[in-house]
């Protein structure tokens, strides 16, 4: 009978100390620190240079074919592989305004 009795003091014990252990805090709300607006003081830039994406949903072709303009426009400028090409440079090539080419580039983001 006391064995039965150390043996079920033990399964409590073990009971007792898996119930016991040091509970991990719940993951509470951070106070996030207020973000200050540089909106004010953020000078909004003209970008310079022109992507394949950009090409594609200005000229609504494939990016394939994008890549392949801007191959050709790098090459016509006597430019290397890796270099830019600027929005001017794109406009030039393609007989399109610069204006509206900047305007076109405004309305559609760079994802």
């Amino acid at each position: 009978m006391a064995k039965k009795k150390r043996i079920a003091a033990k399964r409590t014990h073990l009971v007792n100390k898996k119930t016991a252990a040091p509970k991990k805090k719940a993951a509470g709300k951070k106070k996030k620190a207020a973000k200050k607006s540089f909106t004010s003081s953020r000078i909004l830039t003209q970008r310079l240079v022109i992507h394949t994406n950009d090409i594609t949903k200005i000229l609504g072709i494939n990016i394939r074919t994008a890549q392949r303009l801007l191959q050709s426009i790098r090459e016509s400028l006597g430019r290397k592989k890796k270099d830019y090409v600027s929005i001017r440079e794109f406009a030039d090539y393609v007989h399109l305004g610069e204006e509206e080419v900047r305007q076109n580039l405004s309305t559609t983001s760079l994802n």
